[in-house]
């Protein structure tokens, strides 16, 4: 088969979700024909699908050596290497796009991207990349998602909200645009619901796409963090209960408040996020998963010792009031470690 046939299978194949098989073609392609950018460039497409970060960047540094001045080329290095995570060569690579290719939105996309991608302090610049991109494609709702984004790290999440929204009314059902909403909203105080409406939506479209899965990990604590609230307070009530020697039907009045409340929460958010998730089954990442144990663990062992006190007879009600001063120290510190989350926060999607 032509080296040109072979990288139009390979592209089809990646299009339908089938990287490895893309990838035999797309080596097919490069065997008959090195000296062709456009197998070097599907190649590193095709690895970069199978997070082979390595091999992406090096079939796309292959791809830019036979044509420097192909913006795809670039491109593809961009997208390779920022798989990998942030990249002052991503920068330099897409800045080179942008030189070769000044009209075309994705060159300015991609610079936004890698901007974002490196944080602090180049919020602003990525924000003026992303303006760029949305002005050459006013049509594309992908632009809308970046300029979206970068306003919120600018400080400006009401104005980002509302940029991603348009981009919604031209495709309500972009799975990216559904995801950058909700992180916009975790990451700048908005309720848990919205985000996780949107989470919900995202991951219905999207199902295998490990950054809405990381998201809706991140949401997951957010969630056990918010119930340390009304059982610290409740210990605190039970521990004034107790010094006071109430009747033990006062104690278990306020026992019974805090189950109800905790039931009614888990139980409203059990409806807001895909049945069954949780990031301990959805392969999180060392520091979420670390987040989600530590919480969960903290907020059960808080609920444990307010059912003891609330429900138990005096004696044992004593003995574990003893304990809920530390109790309250532990919890403050789960919400705390809820702020690991905070040092892998909710992402953007490309």
């Amino acid at each position: 088969m032509e080296p040109d046939a072979l990288v139009a299978r390979a592209r089809t194949l990646l299009e339908i979700g089938r990287p490895a098989e893309a990838e035999a073609e797309a080596r097919a392609a490069v065997g008959s024909d090195p000296a062709n950018p456009a197998a070097h460039l599907v190649l590193s497409r095709a690895y970069s699908k199978q997070k082979r970060h390595a091999e992406a960047i090096g079939a796309a540094q292959a791809a830019v050596a036979l044509a420097p001045e192909l913006a795809e080329a670039h491109l593809a290095l961009v997208g390779a290497l920022l798989g990998d995570g942030p990249s002052d060569d991503a920068v330099r690579a897409a800045l080179v796009a942008v030189r070769l290719a000044p009209h075309d939105w994705a060159t300015h996309h991609a610079l936004g991207w890698a901007l974002f991608e490196l944080g602090s302090p180049w919020e602003k610049e990525a924000r003026d990349a992303a303006e760029r991109a949305n002005a050459l494609a006013p049509s594309v709702p992908g632009t809308y998602g970046l300029l979206g984004l970068t306003l919120a790290a600018c400080g400006r999440a009401r104005e980002g909200r509302k940029v991603v929204r348009e981009g919604l009314r031209i495709d309500p059902d972009d799975a990216h645009l559904h995801n950058n909403l909700a992180a916009i909203d975790l990451n700048h105080g908005v309720r848990l619901g919205r985000a996780a409406r949107h989470l919900r939506t995202a991951a219905q479209v999207a199902p295998q796409d490990e950054v809405i899965h990381h998201n809706l990990d991140a949401l997951v604590v957010r969630f056990a963090t918010s119930l340390a609230w009304p059982t610290l307070l409740a210990l605190v009530v039970l521990r004034v209960q107790v010094d006071d020697v109430v009747a033990w039907s006062a104690r278990a009045t306020t026992g019974a408040a805090l189950v109800g409340a905790l039931v009614l929460m888990t139980a409203w958010f059990g409806r807001q996020v895909p049945r069954g998730h949780t990031p301990w089954r959805s392969g999180s990442s060392g520091r979420m998963l670390l987040a989600a144990t530590v919480t969960a663990g903290l907020v059960l062992y808080l609920a444990l010792l307010a059912m003891v006190t609330a429900f138990g007879p005096p004696g044992w009600a004593g003995a574990s009031a003893e304990h809920i001063g530390t109790a309250v120290r532990y919890g403050l510190g789960a919400l705390l470690i809820g702020g690991l989350v905070r040092r892998t926060p909710p992402r953007g999607r490309r």
